[in-house]
């Protein structure tokens, strides 16, 4: 039995670890989800933040099923969690859109973003179909990760550290948590796995779970305060 493997009530299961972390990270998306549910009829900022959270937390719930029964889905038991990722990475770029005080930049920012989401399922349709994926299923999960890097180091750092000093200081908690999150691309990239029970799957979740509570204290602040972009 390979080392992560384990038994329990007679299913031949794997990944326990990964499995926590991402049931961890999906009931806590859930739950800011939850807890901006009546703040998302405010303003197209709260609505765009809602439906990250709530898409997030489902596609990492989902994920962490498909790593428990891999022995017996495959990446399969993993699809609907990645193909739900670009989703929630599209609404959390187009939440940052939303502060920007420039309405050009916001209609052609969404229309980038929207080219870019095609794109990615298109990249991910592309490998799923002239790829042997069950030999190499982290190539059918590269274009989603690229795409996660590049959509929250650029569509959501570098609009945060612009909109905390021109916007509102509380938009530095969501730039401390693409800063928090950042390494994780370092960590999958390379694989740097520190310890059986403790990958680089785990180290990226937890790097996650921490930034993606500073996300929603960020937003919670923001959303409290008399800003113009609020208003609509």
């Amino acid at each position: 039995m390979p080392p992560n493997d384990f038994l329990l009530f007679g299913l031949n299961l794997t990944d326990p670890t990964d499995f926590i972390y991402d049931l961890v990270l999906g009931v806590l998306g859930m739950f800011f989800a939850y807890k901006m549910n009546d703040l998302r009829k405010k303003n197209r900022f709260a609505r765009a933040w809602f439906r990250f959270f709530l898409i997030y937390g489902l596609a990492t719930f989902f994920s962490a099923f498909g790593h428990l029964f891999y022995n017996y889905y495959h990446y399969y038991g993993k699809l609907i969690g990645w193909l739900l990722v670009p989703l929630a990475i599209y609404w959390i770029e187009v939440a940052m859109l939303e502060a920007h005080w420039n309405p050009k930049i916001i209609k052609n920012g969404k229309k980038l973003y929207e080219m870019k989401l095609l794109l990615v399922y298109l990249v991910f349709v592309t490998i799923w179909t002239s790829v042997n994926v069950l030999e190499k299923p982290s190539l059918l999960f590269l274009p989603i990760a690229i795409n996660s890097i590049l959509g929250l180091l650029i569509g959501v750092g570098n609009f945060s550290y612009q909109f905390k000093k021109k916007l509102s200081p509380s938009f530095a908690s969501i730039f401390v948590g693409i800063a928090i999150i950042f390494p994780s691309a370092f960590i999958f990239i390379f694989k740097i796995n520190l310890h059986q029970w403790f990958s680089k799957n785990d180290f990226s979740h937890l790097l996650m779970i921490i930034g993606l509570s500073f996300f929603y204290v960020g937003v919670k602040k923001i959303l409290t305060e008399n800003l113009k972009f609020l208003k609509g």
